[in-house]
C-alpha cells in the first residue's frame, strides 16, 4: 500500500491547519491450517502538521512540541487470526478471532500497540442469529516517550457504540477536539433476522442491538464520567455491489453530560 493524504478541519469546526500523511507498507498472511493465518508487515509513515493563521488545537500543538511538526515511524506488525465462520459476509454460525500488535521499531515515534477481537455467531433457528463481538485495545509509548496522539483508538458510532457521534467518545482537549485514547473496550450484541418481504435473501437483514464501550486514557473504567457508554436500537444491513451497507437508529442507554448524540447513522464496510 502507498498513500499520500491531506486532511483539514470541516467548515465550522474552526482552525485552518492541515495534516499531511504519507507512507508505504507491505503485509502478507501465511495460512497454516484451514482456519488459522499468521501475518506480518512493516512500513514507513510520515506525518506533517501544517499550521495555518489560527492557533492549532491544543492536542496537536502538544504533539508538535513532543515530536516536531514533522515526524516519522517505521512500525512492524505481527498478527494471528482464526476464522471458523460459515460465511465471511453473512455468517450465521462459527467464530472469528484475531490478535495483532504494532511495534514502532525506528523513527521519531516509538510505541507498542496490541489489539484482540472475537466474534461469535450463534444460530437460534433457521432465521434468527445471535451475534456477539468484543474488542480490547492497548497502547504505550516506548523509550520514555508519551503514547503518540495519532495512534490513539477512537469510539462512538457504527463499529463501536452506535447512537454517539463517530469517534466522539473519550478524552477531549481544551479545544473540545476528541483526541481518542491508548486503551479501548467495545462490546456488541446483535439479534439478526430476515428483512420482512425479503424471503430467504441473506444479503438484506434486520437487526436489533445493544452496544457498550469507550476509550480510556489511563485505566479501563466501567462506571463514572469516564466509564462505559451504552446504547440500543434497530438497524438494516445490506450486502450491496459496493460493499456492506449498514444503517442504525440508536437510543443511548448510558450517557454523560456533553456527550455528542447522533441517533441515525450510516456506514459502508463494517460488520458490527
Amino acid at each position: 500500500d502507498v498513500y499520500d493524504r491531506t486532511s483539514q478541519p470541516l467548515t465550522g469546526q474552526g482552525g485552518d491547519y492541515k495534516l499531511k500523511t504519507r507512507g508505504a507498507s507491505i503485509r502478507f498472511g501465511v495460512p497454516f491450517t484451514e482456519t488459522d493465518t499468521v501475518y506480518f508487515g512493516s512500513g514507513y509513515e510520515s506525518l506533517t502538521i501544517v499550521p495555518g493563521t489560527l492557533p492549532l488545537p491544543v492536542s496537536y500543538q502538544v504533539y508538535a512540541n513532543q515530536f516536531g511538526y514533522k515526524s516519522n515511524s517505521i512500525p512492524l506488525t505481527v498478527g494471528w487470526s482464526r476464522d471458523s465462520r460459515d460465511s465471511a459476509l453473512v455468517p450465521t454460525s462459527g467464530r472469528f478471532q484475531r490478535v495483532y500488535g504494532d511495534w514502532g521499531i525506528a523513527g521519531d515515534i516509538r510505541f507498542v500497540r496490541a489489539n484482540y477481537q472475537v466474534q461469535q455467531y450463534i444460530p437460534l433457528n433457521k432465521q434468527f442469529t445471535l451475534a456477539l463481538n468484543g474488542e480490547l485495545g492497548w497502547g504505550k509509548g516506548l523509550n520514555g516517550q508519551p503514547y503518540p496522539l495519532f495512534k490513539n483508538y477512537y469510539s462512538g458510532g457504527l463499529g463501536s457504540v452506535r447512537g454517539f457521534q463517530q469517534g466522539s467518545l473519550g478524552p477531549r482537549d481544551t479545544s473540545d477536539l476528541s483526541v481518542g485514547a491508548p486503551k479501548k473496550l467495545t462490546l456488541n450484541a446483535e439479534l439478526i433476522a430476515p428483512f420482512p418481504g425479503a424471503g430467504n435473501d441473506r444479503t438484506l437483514r434486520l437487526y436489533g442491538f445493544v452496544d457498550a464501550g469507550n476509550v480510556f486514557k489511563d485505566s479501563y473504567k466501567l462506571s463514572g464520567p469516564d466509564g462505559l457508554r451504552a446504547s440500543t436500537g434497530l438497524g438494516i444491513s445490506w450486502i450491496s455491489p459496493v460493499g456492506p451497507l449498514r444503517i442504525a437508529l440508536a437510543v443511548p442507554l448510558r450517557k454523560q453530560a456533553g456527550d455528542k448524540i447522533e441517533r441515525l447513522q450510516f456506514q459502508i464496510g463494517t460488520s458490527f
